[in-house]
């Protein structure tokens, strides 16, 4: 069985690293992945971006030549952007796709516009498409209404990859040179959602009552704006940037809290990579409750920096040993997922 993964984005992220869990979980499926860079490489040198006119003339004109050529069974749409996915969707279509799923990964804001062209279009999209997915609660409007019938799939991990270790948490902390630091940590591509402005200012206030840095794991195009934030507060020697890495895994025994102020998430699978390493997890009101697995998650309810500084402040180191525990409890282990999903496709084949 040949899946094709259509992802709304241009760089590796947390849905493009699910994903190749999924794969490597499954033997039955083949899985391909279709991003705005893949099908439009020459965008970076060029300065094309989808999002204007001409970036989605080309997207589409691209799509629909890639499914011509290439043959799959079912075509898995990954993105919250509801015209984005649909008009994939009708690519698929006029492509002579049989099998479409839609699935909803994130919460961006939908302005009443686009509230309207849900409510239009919905019923067209509703039936061009075979399978719902949703990672959450909060994720489901970005794409469905309120009569559809979604499934929530959830965000799997691989739990032992995220079990706390103390031989290589006293590994990581001497190669970064932090061994006798209070290390917060974020895992996330630097992006507007991931709300890195507000995670500096925090620091900035945390670092000043205690022997503390920040390590930042990802990339993303504002990377350089955050740079500059950073160097204005003069605090860059306090500030560690690690960019890519393939062993969030190992990095996070390293931290001591983590911190994840976003401002719309799908879920967070980083907030569950976290906590089944028994981090005490600070997060922002837009992380939706299908993220809470443990007694490590604190939520807050707005922005105010002072509240967030003494809430973080009071926050007591435990045991993380038996962390993930929690998250194979709550139905996070990728080999669940993956059963569930390739079921799911399964079915859909009959």
């Amino acid at each position: 069985m040949k899946v094709l993964h259509v992802v709304d984005g241009e760089s590796f992220g947390g849905i493009t690293r699910l994903l190749i869990d999924l794969d490597n979980n499954m033997k039955s499926v083949d899985f391909d992945y279709l991003t705005s860079v893949n099908i439009c490489d020459e965008w970076n040198n060029l300065g094309i971006s989808r999002k204007t006119i001409k970036g989605k003339i080309i997207y589409n004109h691209r799509l629909k030549k890639f499914l011509k050529k290439n043959k799959y069974d079912i075509v898995h749409i990954n993105s919250a952007v509801f015209l984005f996915s649909f008009q994939v969707v009708l690519i698929c279509k006029l492509c002579g796709v049989k099998r479409v799923i839609a699935h909803s990964h994130s919460t961006p804001r939908i302005n009443i516009l686009r509230r309207v062209l849900i409510k239009i279009f919905n019923p067209l999209y509703r039936k061009l498409t075979d399978v719902h997915l949703t990672c959450s609660s909060l994720a489901t409007p970005s794409l469905f209404t309120k009569t559809d019938d979604v499934i929530l799939l959830k965000n799997g991990i691989y739990v032992e990859k995220y079990k706390f270790n103390q031989r290589i948490r006293d590994k990581f902390r001497k190669e970064l040179g932090i061994e006798d630091k209070l290390v917060y940590g974020h895992v996330g591509r630097f992006s507007k959602e991931k709300n890195h402005e507000f995670l500096i200012n925090l620091f900035n206030e945390l670092q000043k009552n205690n022997d503390s840095v920040l390590v930042l794991v990802g990339t993303g195009t504002l990377e350089n704006d955050i740079k500059k934030q950073i160097k204005e507060l003069k605090i860059s020697k306090k500030v560690l940037f690690l960019g890519f890495r393939d062993d969030i895994g190992d990095l996070l025994n390293a931290f001591d809290i983590f911190i994840f102020p976003s401002l719309y998430e799908g879920l967070g699978i980083s907030v569950i990579e976290s906590q089944t390493n028994g981090l005490p997890t600070i997060v922002s009101s837009n992380i939706p409750d299908e993220a809470n697995i443990s007694k490590n998650f604190i939520k807050m309810k707005d922005f105010e920096k002072d509240k967030w500084v003494n809430r973080i402040n009071s926050i007591k180191i435990k045991n993380r040993n038996n962390a993930y525990k929690d998250t194979i409890k709550a139905g996070y282990d990728i080999k669940d997922v993956s059963k569930e999903l390739e079921k799911i496709y399964k079915d859909l084949m009959k």
